[in-house]
């Protein structure tokens, strides 16, 4: 922690710099009060320090100002959270809990419509008016794979007036934006608003040490949305949402973390005199890398106002079409170029409808979810890996994953008194799962024959996901709340292996927190306490020519979270929060594919993937009062600091990252009226060497990651109209 507090003190010190040199030191004003966040996180509009559970909540401005443009950037600003890429996929965890491989473990949602898939997660994120993170297990609300939270987008809403916005950036790594909206309204009814984005990163952060070789990490996106609001009658509106994207480049990859070890050199000679790069960000890939991606959705959201109630129903079509050519060794040996493609088409139905009686107030619904799939993983084996001889190929075809989901649910507050009240919910759920596969493997030249021959597989899953606790106001200001709560991950068939399932995941979660308004509403401190009862978690493990989701009987999470928020005059805001977790197996043996020879190994009391005993945010700002030139300027810098954090649960020295910490800065300026924007930033100052993920395969004897962000500088103008 030391490090991170001499970091932030420089960023402070620098900020005070920044602010004297402007010759804008002002004397305080007083203070100046926080303004309430009104949060839809329990789909009913409530203030957040009213919310009986853990929640970040920033807004649009707050996501601008501080350069969060995905959820990757999110982890630097909610506690117990973490995210990253490994071969095209975001993974995303809080609290410990989260996505290893197979369904998303943390809900997405974009304007109340669930994103299944977790490439789903960082599409088209774009004009946003706030970002919601719940922490824990949502099964009553938000149901299906929300054991470890569940991340909320809600894009802006088109407004009466005819305004808009042009953006452009250009940062280091030769990286462009180019982003353009406009709001229009037709008559008194209908409102309309279009988003225009589109992303170009020339020079890959990872580099290819080849000569000529393919550099990687780089790519281009072109995404739009389209919402019109009308108004169909005066309590009854409207919402339809057009969402497309397409992206390409090479983006699906990883590098190797060490040298193939002494078996798989062994068994693939050809290992033995491979060029394995072992500094970050580098890559020796000579086979083909790139990667498209196509994304497309409408929802269709009515709202009926009734007074005491309101009906709320949310229908909503996705469509994503993947397409990948990958260097699955990432070296200078063509080992398994492969091929895949994926396709899958969603439709979700969500209706509920709110509202209060008497002292209740309460939420009830309905949700469906019809999801079609189809993969194609396809392997060339040009020197052969034990035991195929070269010319070898192997092909995972599954033609279709039928996912059917529907559940009803309800969720209530009970006013005691003014000031004591009993939180409930529960959610009855069933998944029914429908897989067609088969496995087509070729020796050599001899034609293929179907190690898997053509099967379907069916599963079905019933859980029952219930919530209850209580919350006392302490005063006008402070409350106190307890929740016992369950989640629910459903399980399913493995995509690249014959006949094999896994089970699903559960959390049991017992959670209390304190949330306070201080000194005159200038002061926002939130904390909370937690325990889990984890069982059969879902955690994946690549084992010869396979990839396999298997379950962990047991877990235990505890944890401490704090949040603040302090503003003591117009000019500073301070905002920080620590998270302390204590996330560990209870009951797992495995063998480790990298080194069987220690066979079953006893994992207990090991740590589980991407939870750092400790993290922390902190934030600081300080806006100046205008200037002689005009505008006033805004300097700010955030710090993020990582205990150590194992993922591989053997825990080994090599599957750790170290603790690290990162900076990032920002100067802005803004004209007078905020018409202009200038904003000057840099995303980890200092250059530091993460690793973001990290995965392992028996083929090639080693482990594979992916690394954070390398520093970029740039510099973004905006200009509203």
């Amino acid at each position: 922690m030391r490090k991170c507090l001499q970091v932030l003190l420089c960023g402070s010190a620098a900020i005070s710099g920044l602010a004297a040199a402007s010759g804008a030191w002002a004397q305080a004003d007083g203070p100046v009060q926080i303004d309430e966040l009104i949060v839809t996180a329990q789909k009913r509009a409530e203030n957040i320090q009213d919310v009986p559970a853990a929640i970040t909540a920033i807004s649009g401005a707050a996501l601008q100002e501080r350069g969060v443009a995905s959820p990757v950037d999110l982890q630097f600003v909610v506690p117990s959270m973490q995210a990253g890429k490994l071969l095209g996929q975001t993974a995303i965890t809080i609290r410990g809990v989260g996505l290893n491989q197979g369904s998303p473990g943390v809900a997405i949602h974009v304007d109340g419509v669930y994103q299944p898939r977790p490439s789903m997660g960082d599409l088209a994120q774009t004009d946003i008016e706030r970002v919601e993170v719940l922490r824990g297990p949502q099964g009553t609300l938000y149901g299906r794979n929300a054991n470890g939270g569940a991340i909320n987008f809600i894009t802006q809403a088109p407004s009466d007036q005819l305004e808009g916005y042009v953006l452009g950036s250009y940062a280091t790594y030769n990286e462009t934006r180019l982003q353009g909206v406009i709001n229009a309204p037709f008559g008194d009814r209908v409102r309309s608003r279009l988003v225009i984005d589109r992303w170009d990163r020339d020079e890959g952060f990872v580099k290819n040490v080849l000569p000529n070789g393919q550099d990687v990490d780089k790519g281009q996106t072109l995404a739009a949305r389209l919402r019109v609001q009308a108004d169909l009658l005066e309590n009854l509106t409207f919402d339809l949402g057009l969402t497309g994207l397409h992206g390409e480049g090479p983006t699906s990859y990883f590098t190797l973390y060490n040298v193939p070890t002494a078996g798989a050199q062994a068994v693939n000679p050809y290992l033995t005199g491979a060029t394995v790069p072992l500094e970050p960000r580098r890559i020796a890939a000579n086979d083909p890398i790139g990667a498209e991606r196509d994304f497309a959705s409408a929802s269709g959201t009515f709202t009926w106002d009734l007074g005491d109630f309101q009906v709320k129903s949310i229908t909503a079509y996705q469509r994503l079409a993947d397409h990948e050519v990958r260097d699955d060794d990432s070296i200078n040996v063509s080992a398994f170029p492969s091929e895949r493609t994926a396709r899958s088409r969603t439709v979700t139905q969500e209706l509920n409808i709110g509202g209060q009686v008497g002292p209740v107030t309460a939420v009830v619904g309905a949700f469906y979810m019809r999801d079609s799939a189809f993969d194609q993983l396809h392997y060339d084996f040009p020197l052969g890996i034990f035991p195929l001889p070269a010319g070898s190929s192997l092909d995972h075809l599954s033609m279709r994953t039928m996912t059917k989901s529907k559940a009803v649910f309800g969720d209530a507050t009970w006013n005691l008194t003014d000031r004591a009240r009993i939180v409930a919910g529960i959610r009855f759920s069933e998944d029914k799962i429908t897989q067609t596969q088969r496995t087509l493997l070729s020796f050599g030249p001899t034609p293929p024959f179907a190690s898997c021959p053509l099967r379907t597989n069916d599963v079905a899953y019933k859980s029952t996901t219930p919530k209850i606790g209580a919350q006392f106001d302490v005063s006008d200001d402070s409350n106190v709340y307890a929740t016992y709560s369950k989640g629910f991950k459903s399980g399913g068939w493995n995509l690249y292996a014959c006949d094999n399932g896994f089970e699903p995941e559960k959390v049991t979660s017992y959670e209390a927190g304190w949330k306070n308004r201080l000194l005159d509403n200038t002061l926002i401190v939130n904390a909370s306490v937690f325990y889990y009862d984890y069982t059969d978690l879902q955690l994946s493990q690549v084992v010869g020519l396979v990839r396999l989701i298997k379950n962990a009987p047991a877990a235990k999470v505890k944890g401490l979270e704090v949040e603040a928020v302090w503003k003591p005059e117009e000019h500073w805001t301070f905002n920080a929060n620590a998270s302390f977790l204590d996330a560990k197996f209870t009951e797992f043996s495995n063998i480790d594919s990298l080194d069987p020879a220690l066979g079953t190994q006893n994992v207990k009391g090991h740590y589980l993937n991407n939870s750092p005993k400790v993290s922390s945010n902190v934030g600081v700002a300080y806006k100046t009062d205008p200037l002689n030139v005009g505008g006033r300027l805004t300097a700010r810098a955030d710090v993020s600091y990582r205990s150590k954090i194992y993922f591989r649960e053997f825990n080994n020295a090599q599957d750790a990252q170290k603790a690290y910490t990162i900076v990032n800065a920002a100067l802005i300026w803004d004209s007078p009226e905020e018409k202009y924007r200038v904003r000057l930033y840099a995303t980890n100052l200092f250059g530091e060497d993460y690793l973001v993920q990290m995965d392992s395969s028996d083929n090639f004897g080693s482990r594979f990651v992916a690394w954070g962000s390398p520093r970029q500088v740039g510099l973004e103008l905006k200009a509203n109209f």
